[in-house]
């Protein structure tokens, strides 16, 4: 049993609510000859963005330059321009900030476009055209070496905010970005063919639908403790407990865990049941949060992708109210809309 194949603008609007990139009201129709699949998609915004970026004004920084000239400017080190003798040439050691493009974010968006055209036969037509174009605007920003730690370096702020879609592109790109079977080549994985990437989008798009479409309740991905003794080694050593999403209405508390999985349900003997992980680790939230106040009556919900079977179960365990729901990813947004705000309610 596997997920049905999410249609490239479902796609689209599972990522827009997952970076809180959704405009209310919004209806994309994403063009199926330039985006045929997952990661033309994601070329296609990069291409897209970057030209926003190069008409709005790209993201400058002040950055330090030391620099052997002859026209003063900054701070002059006399100390060490005698040391090397530039004196003599009529020439001084200067120290000056000077106002740049060449900044983090500008860096992260060159070296995913290089990477892009290097896989070039990935790409449609019109993308390989956008992805040249985007090089050509960023002519002027020194190429660095991309790895997943550069992606916890760079600031936003409120000049630069608007980078944050293109971030996130970038990052997702570069968790996508693998060694192919030729030897000594790279090639992008299928973001769909990855459990790990798409359980966090789909975690992060059922958590930022619900805070813009439950205005009542307080939507949050809450910490929950262990309720116990015990001493402080025993401490260190717990488990953390955080959940996907939770929605804190004054009437209802809802622990909603989200689940994208190729085969929701286990199959032994012809016979499909619940992965019991699952309910294990949603019972051990209800359980320990339901000691505290005004949590007594917290409900829980397992959320995954439609499979092949239709997943609407509602039963109480252990005293608790519990629903496995699924969401058929591929049927047209107004119903996906829909069904998710059954499910939240």
């Amino acid at each position: 049993m596997k997920p049905a194949k999410i249609p490239i603008q479902n796609l689209y609007y599972l990522l827009a609510y997952a970076w809180d990139h959704f405009r209310s009201g919004e209806e994309v129709d994403v063009d199926q000859t330039q985006c045929p699949n997952a990661h033309n998609l994601l070329a296609m915004l990069l291409g897209n963005g970057i030209r926003r970026l190069a008409t709005r004004g790209m993201d400058k920084d002040y950055h330090q330059f030391i620099e052997t000239t002859p026209r003063l400017r900054g701070r002059v080190d006399v100390l060490a321009s005698y040391r090397r003798m530039t004196h003599i040439s009529g020439r001084m050691i200067c120290e000056f900030d000077e106002l740049t493009v060449n900044t983090l974010p500008n860096q992260i968006l060159k070296a995913t476009c290089r990477r892009l055209a290097s896989s070039a036969s990935q790409l449609t037509k019109s993308n390989r055209a956008e992805m040249r174009h985007a090089l050509s605007l960023l002519a002027d920003i020194e190429p660095i070496h991309i790895d997943s730690r550069i992606f916890r370096r760079y600031q936003l702020h409120r000049n630069n905010r608007h980078y944050r879609l293109l971030m996130h592109v970038c990052q997702l790109l570069h968790e996508l970005y693998l060694p192919s079977q030729e030897s000594g080549s790279r090639r992008f994985r299928n973001i769909l063919d990855s459990e790990v990437v798409m359980h966090r989008v789909f975690e992060s798009f059922v958590r930022q639908f619900a805070i813009r479409h439950c205005p009542d309740a307080k939507v949050s991905a809450m910490k929950i403790n262990w309720k116990g003794a015990w001493e402080d080694e025993v401490d260190k050593v717990l488990p953390s407990m955080l959940t996907d999403v939770t929605l804190n209405r004054p009437s209802r508390k809802i622990i909603l865990d989200c689940k994208f999985y190729r085969d929701a349900l286990v199959t032994r003997h012809n016979r499909h049941r619940l992965h019991s992980a699952h309910l294990y680790q949603l019972t051990a939230y209800l359980n320990n949060k339901s000691r505290d106040e005004g949590w007594e009556a917290v409900e829980g919900v397992l959320l995954y992708p439609a499979v092949n079977h239709h997943l609407d179960l509602d039963f109480r365990l252990l005293d608790y109210a519990i629903g496995i729901k699924s969401i058929d990813l591929d049927q047209s947004w107004p119903k996906i809309h829909e069904r998710l705000l059954t499910v939240l309610d």
